[in-house]
């Protein structure tokens, strides 16, 4: 009888937590929502700094079209910069943080060096397949390493895709090529056997670099920070930059590494540098189809900015590169 009297108390309490509980849940933030809200995020961003990086280095150049600058203190300057940056990121979140976050291993280490050589490989193959195959062919091909990132991904992560995604791939690859072609280039009909052999050796390395980092900085450990992974990553891109660097640099006894940089070529170092640490961030927190996306779609917009700078209007190929990229992104976005 005594817990028949109490038993309406206890209901009562419980449906007071359970309202107070309910209160709770809907005054506080939704975790998913917000990560989702970081992610757009830092996609819209690195679209920004992609398009600005293009439209600054364009008009870095000099009245002839070419650069009054040596290009290769580009990539040296924007690894230094992206280092530098994210050093002082980690000093600043504390001490405690820091010993509970990163941890150092020399064989890890030095795996950071593997995506840092493929994306050395990949810049320099870049200024030969221009001067083999001219400007336009570049373009159309540099698209190719979106497939190689796919095949990629699936050696070294084991991610599968499904056959909707494939096409939903090979349809942004249609729809970038499209845009960038271009009749009567300069440098069109050029063939060279070795200057397609780049295009693969190209291709595989630019895809092999953004799949071996997102790997890296995913990596076992989820508590490590995403600052002291990309030191790591980062020390190793400079090193190879001022490699890049250093034949033009000691080649001239009155050279300076910085001769001929004007406000431009500053502002390009600088929406790069915050373009690649967008990246490292959308490979730890997405994966590398949502770069390939991005540049997809900055390709897109440094097309239409172009014409508007120059009053040119849309060109058809335009209009239609950017109906297939739109429907390759509807595509790969549906439930599989």
């Amino acid at each position: 009888h005594l817990a028949d009297t109490e038993r309406p108390s206890v209901m009562k309490i419980d449906k007071t937590n359970l309202r107070s509980e309910h209160v709770v849940t809907e005054d506080s933030e939704d975790p998913h929502d917000s990560s989702a809200f970081r992610k757009a995020g830092s996609c819209a961003a690195l679209l920004f700094f992609s398009v600005a990086a293009t439209l600054f280095a364009e008009a870095s150049k000099s009245k002839d079209g070419t650069y009054s600058y040596d290009t290769f203190m580009i990539p040296c300057t924007v690894e230094a910069i992206k280092l530098l940056v994210s050093t002082i990121l980690l000093a600043s979140s504390g001490v405690e943080s820091f010993l509970t976050s990163t941890s150092f291993n020399p064989r890890k280490f030095a795996t950071f060096a593997l995506p840092a050589m493929c994306y050395f490989v990949s810049n320099n193959c870049m200024f030969y397949i221009i001067r083999e195959l001219g400007p336009t062919t570049f373009q159309i091909t540099n698209n190719l390493k979106i497939l190689a990132t796919g095949i990629l991904m699936r050696v070294f992560l084991g991610r599968k895709l499904t056959w909707l995604r494939w096409k939903a791939l090979i349809l942004l690859v249609i729809g970038s090529t499209v845009t960038q072609l271009q009749p009567g280039s300069p440098g069109e009909g050029k063939r060279s056997g070795r200057g397609f052999g780049l295009v693969i050796i190209n291709s595989l390395a630019a895809g092999a670099g953004g799949v071996l980092s997102e790997k890296m900085l995913k990596g076992e450990n989820e508590a490590e920070t995403i600052h002291w992974q990309n030191m790591q990553l980062y020390f190793f891109g400079l090193v190879f930059g001022c490699a890049s660097a250093r034949s033009n640099i000691f080649s001239d006894s009155a050279y300076s590494m910085y001769h001929g940089f004007n406000g431009w070529a500053v502002a390009t170092v600088i929406s790069l540098a915050f373009a690649g640490l967008l990246v490292s961030f959308i490979l730890k927190y997405i994966d590398n189809f949502a770069k390939c996306f991005v540049a997809a779609f900055s390709i897109l917009f440094v097309a239409v900015a172009h014409g508007a700078i120059n009053n040119e209007p849309p060109q058809l190929t335009l209009v239609i590169g950017i109906v297939l990229t739109c429907m390759a992104l509807e595509q790969y976005s549906l439930p599989q």
